[in-house]
């Protein structure tokens, strides 16, 4: 892949590390329920974007709703806030783009919009990207929104992201993926949508990577 026109990113799992975080809410979600949690190494390999059939998968009964799910969680996140951390060399890969390689950079999220903002003006990180899409359940129709708002053809831009879904979504669209494997996804998963560049297990490979392409 020759130098990029366009970087996106991933939020969850991928430049925020929240996994311990996330877990713990979903742990906290089950016993409200009263429910027995699933292991750390279950969620990483069952969860999707269709979270309801992980939950219903394991018990989760049908008259509980995403949105009940999701008033503990913003909860949860509320009451934990700190515990979630900006991965290593995050700003400094956005920073590499931005200036060093003149690459727009974009994040499409499926996270709550107002969680966030919230989180990325705690990290100072607002300014660092040109265009920011939270509550991007439908990350296909995200990514193409994306596309079209920098008027950037599919092939010119890479998608970095640590999940199956997200990855497929942006092969789907025809997007370059980075494979990521030290988030949500376990790296058989990221494995099985056949990134185009790794999986990585770190920020700084990607930095690495962008540079061999900024040589090519």
């Amino acid at each position: 892949m020759e130098k990029p026109k366009l970087a996106i990113f991933d939020w969850n799992g991928t430049l925020l590390d929240d996994l311990p975080m996330v877990y713990q809410s979903v742990v906290a979600i089950f016993r409200h329920y009263n429910l027995p949690p699933p292991t750390l190494s279950e969620y990483r390999e069952e969860i999707e974007a269709d979270f309801m059939k992980f939950y219903r998968n394991h018990g989760m009964p049908e008259g509980i709703t995403g949105k009940d799910l999701n008033a503990i969680r913003k909860r949860y996140f509320q009451e934990h806030w700190n515990d979630a951390l900006l991965r290593p060399h995050a700003e400094e890969l956005l920073l590499l783009c931005r200036n060093q390689l003149g690459i727009p950079t974009a994040l499409v999220s499926a996270e709550m919009r107002e969680i966030l903002i919230e989180r990325l003006r705690s990290f100072k990180l607002m300014p660092l990207f040109d265009e920011i899409r939270g509550n991007s359940w439908n990350k296909e129709e995200a990514l193409i929104a994306t596309l079209d708002i920098f008027g950037t053809k599919a092939e010119d831009a890479f998608y970095l992201d640590d999940t199956y879904d997200g990855l497929m979504a942006a092969k789907n669209v025809g997007i370059k993926t980075i494979g990521f494997s030290a988030g949500y996804h376990s790296e058989q998963r990221v494995l099985a949508a056949k990134p185009d560049f790794g999986p990585v297990t770190a920020l700084r490979e990607v930095m690495t990577l962008l540079r061999q392409m900024e040589e090519m």
